[in-house]
């Protein structure tokens, strides 16, 4: 039997949801007021809800409350205070009407994915990304308002045992003696070896490992590599100034890349537009050609139909005739024309994609888009017939490149797994739906990719007319647990 004044109906909602209130506390947090306000719920705050001690939270935790269970708060069972300004608040109201002045506990939030305020310069947003010269940031999977997983910057005190340690040239933190650079740190740490050679070869061996990694262990890593370039600059002349600025451009270009994949969209247009501008500063064609290309695939991820084919465009005027950029600009600026519902455009594109990439007997001047090949091309294909309502042809298509991809490339075939069972969706095939994605999710935690947690969300909002169906509802369940872990 219930104690009396216990907060009965927040504590069966709690109950029916399947949360505990560790999890329910990061559900808050993470909810769009959680994330405007940067709310610190925590475990304790929820005993204390259910328990009856705070009878009318904060405004922002009322909101965040209503966001995550579609509740008044008054429904959840909290009751209106009605008092003067003048009367003091009661010692338990006042501790939940009072931000915390500790830290956000063990999830202090970043501004991440599409919350970031307006701002004014790029400078200013320099300002808000996380220090990337501070070991102790680590990027940890999070839930933005909008459904969409994101990874958000969080501290940690052992700095990325392995791959950050080894790959960066640093040391842990608790073996560290007096302060050194990253840059003096990493020239101690490659002895004989060429700083500028060493940091070329760091970052082949991170794309190399990209797909199975994801950005949950890249990211860190990446932008220790930046810091130390940028340091680096500093003390050199010359070619080898050159050398590292070209350098910086491509870490920055894949710094971007990393965030696009963690669904930090905002974050992902600053560093591709830092690695834009650093391709101009030298002069390097291939390099802007592919830069602009990534931004039309960008914009097409955000769902920009304009400026995704605008991209594209300006990087096909760029590319070289015959090479492989003339053939990744029309692949991205087709799913431009997709999501613009000009089907006759989206083909022609698709289509001239096809042939500039038939017509490509080899290209070893350039670095840029190597991956772009049948299966590749094929995916966005059949994305932009998913996009376009055809559904059957678009579940066809990802068969196709899903069978052609190496089995190395873990996280794309997960992308398309995910995209395909949008497609059966559409085709009203949910059993299908569901059953192609239980493979996507299992690749999506391993890798941490956002981009598939996304898709995945959104086939999930699509199946909810088929949640009684027993797969359907075993994916559900699934995505769900998967969400609330990572959160």
């Amino acid at each position: 039997m219930p104690k009396a004044g216990m907060n009965v109906r927040l504590r069966d909602w709690r109950q029916k949801a399947g949360l505990t209130r560790a999890e329910m506390a990061k559900m808050v947090n993470l909810s769009e007021s959680g994330v405007k306000h940067s709310l610190t719920c925590d475990e304790e705050r929820i005993r204390r809800w259910e328990a009856g001690e705070v009878s009318w939270p904060r405004e922002e935790y009322r909101l965040a409350l209503a966001e995550i269970t579609r509740l008044a708060p008054e429904d959840l069972g909290f009751v209106p205070i009605r008092r003067s300004r003048a009367r003091a608040a009661p010692a338990d109201e006042a501790a939940d009407e009072t931000i915390s002045a500790q830290s956000a506990h063990d999830f202090p939030l970043w501004q991440a994915g599409l919350n970031f305020p307006p701002l004014r310069d790029k400078q200013e947003l320099e300002l808000q990304l996380p220090p990337v010269a501070d070991e102790e940031t680590l990027v940890v999977p999070g839930r933005a308002p909008d459904g969409r997983i994101v990874f958000l910057s969080v501290s940690r005190r052992t700095f990325l045992q392995g791959l950050g340690i080894g790959l960066a040239g640093i040391t842990p933190p608790q073996s560290r003696s007096p302060y050194m650079s990253p840059a003096r740190r990493l020239a101690s740490a490659t002895g004989d070896v060429n700083p500028i050679e060493h940091l070329y070869q760091v970052r082949q061996v991170l794309i190399a490992n990209d797909n199975l990694l994801g950005p949950l262990n890249a990211i860190p890593a990446v932008q220790q590599q930046i810091t130390a370039i940028q340091q680096l600059r500093q003390e050199t002349r010359g070619a080898d100034r050159h050398q590292l600025l070209k350098l910086q451009a491509e870490y920055s270009e894949f710094c971007g890349w990393l965030y696009h994949d963690a669904g930090d969209f905002h974050t992902a247009q600053y560093w591709t537009d830092r690695a834009l501008e650093l391709s101009h500063a030298i002069a390097d064609r291939d390099m802007t050609a592919y830069i602009m290309a990534r931004k039309s695939q960008l914009a097409g991820d955000i769902g920009d139909p304009v400026t995704a084919v605008d991209m594209a465009e300006a990087a096909g005027n760029l590319a070289r005739p015959g090479s492989r950029l003339q053939a990744l600009a029309p692949t991205y600026a087709g799913y431009g024309h997709a999501l613009h519902r000009d089907d006759g455009a989206a083909r022609h594109e698709l289509d001239r994609a096809h042939q500039l990439l038939l017509d490509i007997a080899d290209d070893p001047d350039s670095p840029w888009a190597v991956w772009l090949d049948e299966p590749y091309l094929q995916a966005q294909r059949a994305r932009s017939n998913a996009a376009l309502g055809r559904f059957g042809e678009a579940v066809e298509g990802f068969q196709q490149a899903i069978a052609a991809v190496p089995q190395s490339f873990r996280r794309d075939r997960g992308v398309y797994l995910s995209r395909q069972a949008l497609a059966h969706a559409g085709a009203e095939e949910p059993e299908h739906a569901a059953g192609v994605a239980m493979s996507a999710l299992y690749i999506a935690e391993e890798t941490g990719s956002a981009r598939i947690m996304n898709e995945l969300l959104r086939l999930d909002r699509h199946l909810d007319r088929w949640r009684s169906t027993p797969l359907v509802a075993e994916f559900h369940t699934a995505l769900r647990s998967t969400v609330v872990k990572q959160a």
